[in-house]
């Protein structure tokens, strides 16, 4: 299960993301929705552990493990990836191969 218990986020002091607690449990699919600036792909970024994305409060778990601090090369090998909606970079992969890519890193 990964969660998110009261996660923050600010640039230059502007708040993106307020105390965003969510779960996610392993076999279930997920939808993030709402208006372009709402901070989707921010909470993506802060989950995956890009640069420039450490969460200012607040705890991310994954199955009851602290990963708040791990880097993304860490956090991809436990199965964390992100999916660009972007063309494919590579072809002939599949989108298991994407999904795996970054835990051979």
């Amino acid at each position: 299960m990964l969660e998110l218990i009261d996660i923050g986020f600010e640039v230059e002091g502007k708040k993106i993301l307020r105390k965003i607690t969510m779960k996610f449990e392993e076999g279930k699919k997920y939808s993030i929705l709402g208006m372009n600036g709402a901070g989707k792909s921010t909470i993506a970024y802060v989950i995956m552990g890009l640069e420039g994305y450490k969460p200012t409060a607040g705890k991310i778990y994954l199955d009851g493990e602290d990963i708040t601090d791990l880097p993304v090369s860490e956090r991809a090998k436990r199965g964390i990836t992100l999916l660009w909606q972007e063309p494919a970079r590579f072809r002939g992969l599949t989108v298991k191969d994407y999904l795996t890519l970054g835990g051979k890193l």
